[in-house]
Parts: structure tokens; C-alpha cells; sequence
């Protein structure tokens, strides 16, 4: 019976062990044989996870012109949730922010010219030229924009072609054609404010730090480069007799006193003169064509128009000023370049494109982008024959001088310093500011 009992044992023992092998075999096999009836866990996108990218975006525009740019950026962000741009528009403070960023070498991702993408922000700038809409960009704009070695450093998105900015009904009410001269300009002025009584004022400026100045800009041209005998050289070598200049700041204060010019300009904002303009209470604005657009929004039923600048001497024709208007370019050392690129291809798209000429009623920079401009379809296939050229502190003032243009206006109007003064303070200026630049 022990011998029974030690083999029952045994054999009960052995059982146990054989039991535990082919669980321990089952276990094995089943961890590593996935159990469908469990859903597969899965690292979370990765998109999702990551910080948004901030892009900087700035431009000088401003009002409605401005909105268009802001709503596209708006658009992007709703089509790339990863991507938030921080849109700056500072107006007329633009200029001297950008000065104070190129100093610090700490550039806005994205930024605008304002005219000046190869002389002032061109170490600045990324090369563009590798973007497929690169050479889309209008044949005859092309040398605006880039240079000999082929470097495009913005994308343009329409073409400057800019003349002071007129209402038309009060033209064909009191019967006054476009005038072609400086005289004749004058005399419009006159016939406006005699014959409203008063009541329609010819000229809307206001004191912002940028709006005086585009009177000179317009009328430095036919005083000292459109004529066949001019001052060109002369400006670029830096031996201009600068009481020549003295013609545009006597013209100016001669404006005012004799009421051609608001006489609240010190006080008067740009909004002011668009809501003046708008009412059919201003003849004429020094701005360009985008006027139209920001009184339009106002009343839709202004009718207006742009000239061309007038001549002032005899023998010389009307001009446009052109060059750069609206335009993005990308820092090259931006810490988002990648980012900041996509942007700028999404902006070049044809309808972005047309969507920024639709509001400044300017030819597109961009091949194949059609455009109703409005009344100034006409203008443009009237004046087609005309000379246009770059505005005139783009080529012949160093950087800093459209300051000095505002403030001796300011200056002038409040009887603080007299034209001569003004001539003077421009060429103490010019030197400064060139040997500042040239060191």
C-alpha cells in the first residue's frame, strides 16, 4: 500500500509540473500575439501636439488697404491651425520702428518695403527667387524688385502709379480741366474756392508725420528730374544747389495762406480728410488711388479720379511717380523662415494677388492676375504714353529725409521757419544723413 501511495503521489506531482509547463507556454504565446478585441493605442498626431509657430507680420499701409492684407493673414491661420501671425499696421510710426529693429538685427518675420527693398532692407531680405510664382513677376517690374543676380526681395503684389487724387463732379461742376502745369493746378485751386464760396476745401492734408511730405515727393519730380535740363546727377553725386528746392516750400506755404490747403491741418487726422473727401467737401488729396477705395467705403456714390502730376516748367510733360506699393518680403535670419516662406507663397496666390489691386486700383505685379480698376482702367489707358518714374525720395534722398520733409512743413505752415530755412534744413540734412550712411 506505501508503494501504491508514493506512486499515486508521484504521478499526481508530475501532473501538476506538465499543467504549469503548458500554462506558462499559453502565457507566453499570448503576450506576444496581439488581442483584437482591444483597441490599438496610438501616439497622438503629432501636428497636434506641437507649440503654434508666431509669425511677425508688418506693414505700412494702413486703413482698409491694411484690412485686406490683415483678413488674408486671418484666412492662412483658419487653413494652418499650427500657424499664429501677430499683424502689426503702425501707421506713420512704420519707418522709425523698422530703424530701430535693423539696428537691433531683430527684423519682423515678414515686413513690407514701403519702396525700398534693395537699397534700404536689402541685407535684410531673403532671396525669393526659388518660389514657384517667382517668375510670374512682371517683366518690366522684375529690376524694381531684384537685382543683377537674379535675388527677388519681395513679393510685389501690385505696381505704384500714383498722382494726386481728384473728385471729379466737382471738376465738371465748375468746368476745370485737368491741369497739365503747376500754374494751372494753382488756378483750379483758386476757381474751387471761389466759386463753393468757400465751402469746398481744394487741397485735404493732415499733420501725421507722413502725409505733408507726398506734395514735395510728387513735385520734386518735374522740378528737378523730368525736365531735359535737370538735377539727377547733380542729386546723386551730392553737389545740388539746394536753393533750387526753394520753388516747392514757397509753393507749399503759398497753398496755405491762400486757403488751398485745410487750414486745420495740424489738428486732422487722415480718417478726417477721407470722411471731408468722402462728402464732397475736398476737391484733392496728395495720396494715390487707394484714396478712392477708403472715401468709396464711406460713399459708394463719390466720383473720383487721379491725374497726373503736373509740369512745372515749359516744354516738360505731366509724370506719375511709381515703384513699390503693396509688398511682403521674409527676414533671412528668421527663426520662422520656413513658416514665414509658406506664407508668402499662400499671398502670391492669383485671387490674394487680385484681392490687393482690386482695393488699390494699381496694375498687378503678378502675370496672369486680372483686374477691374474701376474709372482708372480708363485713366491708365489714357495716360498710357506718359512717363512714370520712381518716386523721387526712393532714388535721390538717403534714408530719413521723408521726416525731415514732414517737419519743415509743419514748421513752414506755423510761420517757425521760412521757405529759405526749409531749403536749408533739407540740405543740412542730406549731407548728415549721407555720411551717416556711407560710414
Amino acid at each position: 500500500m506505501k508503494k501504491i501511495g508514493t506512486l499515486l503521489l508521484l504521478v499526481t506531482v508530475l501532473t501538476m509540473l506538465f499543467a504549469g509547463c503548458k500554462n506558462n507556454d499559453a502565457k507566453k504565446e499570448s503576450a506576444s500575439v496581439p488581442d483584437n478585441s482591444t483597441p490599438e493605442v496610438t501616439e497622438p498626431d503629432a501636428k497636434n501636439n506641437e507649440d503654434p509657430i508666431q509669425l511677425t507680420v508688418w506693414t505700412n499701409v494702413v486703413g482698409k488697404h491694411a484690412e485686406v492684407l490683415e483678413n488674408m493673414a486671418k484666412e492662412y491661420e483658419k487653413l494652418n491651425p499650427n500657424i499664429q501671425i501677430d499683424f502689426s499696421a503702425p501707421g506713420g510710426e512704420y519707418e522709425n520702428m523698422l530703424k530701430v529693429k535693423m539696428a537691433a538685427k531683430d527684423m519682423p518675420d515678414i515686413f513690407s518695403t514701403h519702396g525700398w527693398a534693395k537699397l534700404r532692407y536689402g541685407e535684410f531680405l531673403a532671396d525669393l527667387s526659388d518660389r514657384e510664382w517667382a517668375d510670374k513677376v512682371t517683366e518690366s517690374f522684375k529690376p524694381i524688385v531684384s537685382d543683377e543676380e537674379g535675388k527677388l526681395y519681395v513679393l510685389p503684389f501690385d505696381q505704384d502709379q500714383s498722382g494726386p487724387i481728384y473728385n471729379t463732379a466737382i471738376f465738371e461742376e465748375y468746368g476745370i480741366e485737368i491741369p497739365a502745369t503747376l500754374d494751372e493746378f494753382m488756378a483750379a485751386c483758386e476757381t474751387i474756392k471761389t466759386k463753393s464760396n468757400g465751402e469746398i476745401t481744394p487741397i485735404v492734408c493732415a499733420a501725421e508725420g507722413w502725409e505733408e511730405a507726398q506734395f514735395f515727393d510728387f513735385f520734386a519730380t518735374p522740378l528737378l528730374i523730368s525736365p531735359e535740363k535737370n538735377e539727377a546727377e547733380a542729386l546723386l553725386n551730392k553737389t545740388f544747389d539746394w536753393n533750387k528746392w526753394d520753388v516747392l516750400p514757397e509753393k507749399w506755404l503759398e497753398m496755405f495762406e491762400k486757403g488751398y490747403i485745410n487750414k486745420d491741418i495740424f489738428t486732422v487726422k487722415f480718417s478726417d480728410n477721407i470722411a471731408k473727401f468722402a462728402e464732397g467737401k475736398a476737391a484733392i488729396g496728395f495720396y494715390g488711388p487707394y484714396f478712392i477705395e477708403e472715401a468709396r467705403a464711406l460713399n459708394p456714390e463719390i466720383k473720383a479720379d487721379m491725374m497726373p502730376i503736373p509740369a512745372i516748367y515749359d516744354g516738360d510733360e505731366p509724370t506719375f511717380a511709381g515703384g513699390e506699393k503693396t509688398t511682403f518680403g521674409v527676414w533671412k535670419d528668421s527663426p520662422n523662415k520656413e513658416a514665414a516662406m509658406a506664407f508668402i507663397d499662400f499671398c502670391a496666390q492669383k485671387e490674394n494677388v487680385a484681392k490687393v489691386c482690386a482695393y488699390t486700383k494699381l496694375p498687378p505685379a503678378i502675370e496672369g492676375v486680372e483686374i477691374n480698376a474701376g474709372e482708372l482702367t480708363k485713366t491708365y489707358e489714357k495716360y498710357a504714353n506718359l512717363r512714370t518714374f520712381p518716386y523721387f525720395d526712393r532714388v535721390y534722398l538717403p534714408n530719413g529725409m521723408w521726416d525731415v520733409m514732414c517737419k519743415n512743413s509743419q514748421s513752414l505752415l506755423g510761420k517757425v521757419i521760412t521757405p529759405r530755412e526749409f531749403s536749408e534744413n533739407m540740405e543740412s540734412e542730406f549731407n548728415r544723413l549721407h555720411q551717416l550712411q556711407d560710414n
